[in-house]
């Protein structure tokens, strides 16, 4: 969905809000009006989010056995690539983006699905409402800030007449709509479906917003002429070239962990952690870092000298540096022994979003804020060069095992690889038009794992940058990615409040460690694999070992 005072592209410019026929509508059908609470509770039940090369919201319309049928907008998901359906349950779907149907002479797809899971389908109305009527629109915009999370909403208002058809959208309310809510529906007040949201502009030489749907009935008589695919009950039949696609299956054996201790940070959000050798590290909002015995969990020493919270914690193989990076815009080195700032790095012009430092210890990498990524050398504090090229903030920085190439994710949706002692541009890996919100190298260097906004974990080739599979189960961001020193393993933790453990070489799930009450933001495990620590909000840090 595009704000501005011109309609874009795809809307055509010739569209007024003086071609609005106020036509009377009259319904045969009789339904109970309900409260504005019971609509939007309805609406969240049928209200899906598809996410992907595009994306936006829909609506579960229709059900063939174990196949699911999403009505939402051509224009969300008019790119062919990798998609998903995200249901209320927080589940992600994969998508085979060619059994997706358009509707010809109309902004409406069906876009099909395939679960085990019982999901409600909507009730749908006769577009039949008089000027006046309440209507609901709901979907799944994205949250503002800098996190931009997808959130569910649900807008009241009434209908205000229909205009002159175009592209199929006639009906014509004034909810409050937002980005990423095209494709989702549009109720009246007996929580039934009587259009598609699409199309939001300012009315001409004011600041009034318009919005319109594309009626259902539209939709019914097409529909009535047509046949559905169904989608292969095999990960990979009909879809042999996407295995990015195939959500990765529950294995028979699962890799099991037990929380054995619990640790209370110092301040309300522990943000990241680094293992160092006996000790592991915890930065916090308070600005400071803790300094736990690992694997017991005993606070050793608390580091100050940053005086905005410490968002990134990295440290060599051997222990002997460990780098912060903090809101204050500095990134600090320190001596973990004496608890001194060794030298403080100063150049960003925002936050530090994130550090790494060489396996060797010879350089340092911050990202921040301001779009770049800078290498230092940490025993002299010397700038040995400025990385550009991102257009949005630096989410995530990581260096190979070789420490030959490093990694840089953005809330561009782009991995760029760059070459560690030159500063050159080796390629740039484009996502799905998702935050990269974390990176790691797997041991060998010839992988990269990459967290997105959406809840995905990207498995990339790191030296020809093609996908090898995409990783479906969190439900929201993922924060931290961190591999086993065998390279078996990946374990990540993410905002839905879990940590899960991953099969590198299947993608299958094989475990899923639930216990935090707040959101996790960092995850590590020790180089044997028996030990994993995560940290997130609440101040809450747990200890895992395997059993």
């Amino acid at each position: 969905m595009n704000y501005s005072r011109t309609i874009p592209a795809i809307l055509s410019a010739t569209i007024a809000l003086s071609s609005i026929a106020l036509i009377p509508l009259t319904s045969p059908q009789i339904a109970l009006a309900l409260t504005a609470d019971k609509v939007k509770t309805v609406a969240q039940q049928i209200t899906v989010r598809i996410q992907g090369t595009k994306g936006g919201s829909g609506v579960i319309l229709e059900k063939q056995g174990s196949t699911y049928y999403i009505l939402t907008n051509w224009h969300v998901v008019d790119k062919a690539g990798d998609y998903e359906v995200v249901t209320p349950d927080g589940q992600a779907h994969s998508v085979y983006y060619s059994l997706v149907r358009r509707m010809p002479g109309a902004d409406l797809a069906i876009v099909p699905f395939s679960s085990p899971q019982s999901y409600p389908l909507a009730q749908l109305a006769n577009s039949a409402a008089t000027k006046g009527n309440k209507a609901y629109v709901a979907g799944w915009p994205i949250s503002g800030g800098s996190l931009r999370q997808p959130i569910f909403i649900a807008t009241e208002g009434q209908l205000t007449g229909r205009q002159t058809p175009w592209n199929g959208y006639t009906l014509v309310y004034n909810n409050l709509v937002r980005a990423g809510m095209s494709g989702g529906p549009v109720l009246d007040d007996a929580g039934r479906v009587v259009a598609i949201n699409g199309i939001v502009r300012l009315e001409d030489n004011s600041d009034k917003i318009v919005a319109a749907g594309i009626e259902i009935n539209t939709f019914m008589k097409w529909r009535s002429t047509i046949s559905l695919p169904v989608v292969p009950q095999s990960p990979t039949a009909g879809n042999p070239k996407t295995p990015a696609n195939n959500a990765p299956s529950t294995p028979a054996s699962a890799i099991a962990f037990a929380a054995t201790n619990t640790l209370k940070g110092p301040s309300e959000v522990v943000s990241s952690l680094a293992l160092a050798s006996a000790y592991f590290t915890t930065g916090n909002s308070n600005g400071t870092i803790s300094v736990w015995n690992f694997p017991g969990g005993k606070l050793k020493t608390t580091l100050q000298g940053h005086t905005e919270a410490v968002n990134a914690l990295a440290a060599s193989a051997d222990g002997k540096v460990l780098a912060s990076g903090s809101d204050d815009k500095t990134v600090k080195i320190w001596n973990l022994e004496t608890g001194a700032v060794v030298r403080t790095l100063s150049g960003h012009s925002n936050a530090v979003s994130s550090v790494a430092v060489s396996p060797d210890g010879q350089f340092v990498a911050s990202g921040s804020w301001d779009k770049t990524i800078k290498i230092w050398n940490p025993k002299t504090g010397e700038l040995l060069r400025t990385l550009t090229g991102h257009s949005g903030l630096v989410n995530a920085v990581a260096i190979s095992p070789d420490n030959k190439t490093l990694a840089s994710g953005s809330k561009d949706g782009s991995i760029r690889l760059w070459n560690l002692a030159s500063g050159q541009a080796i390629r740039t890996i484009s996502g799905k038009n998702l935050s990269v919100l974390s990176l790691a190298f797997t041991p060998d260097g010839k992988s990269l794992a990459a967290g997105n906004s959406n809840g995905t974990i990207g498995l990339w080739n790191a030296g020809n940058g093609q996908l090898i599979r995409r990783l479906s189960g969190h439900t929201d961001g993922v924060w931290s990615v961190a591999f086993s020193r065998d390279g078996t393993t990946l374990v990540t933790g993410s905002w839905d409040k879990s940590v899960r453990l991953w099969d590198v070489r299947s993608g299958d799930l094989r475990g899923n460690l639930s216990g935090h009450a707040g959101y996790v933001s960092a995850v590590a495990i020790s180089s044997d694999g028996k030990t994993i620590v995560s940290a997130g909000w609440l101040g809450e840090i747990k200890i895992w070992k395997r059993s």
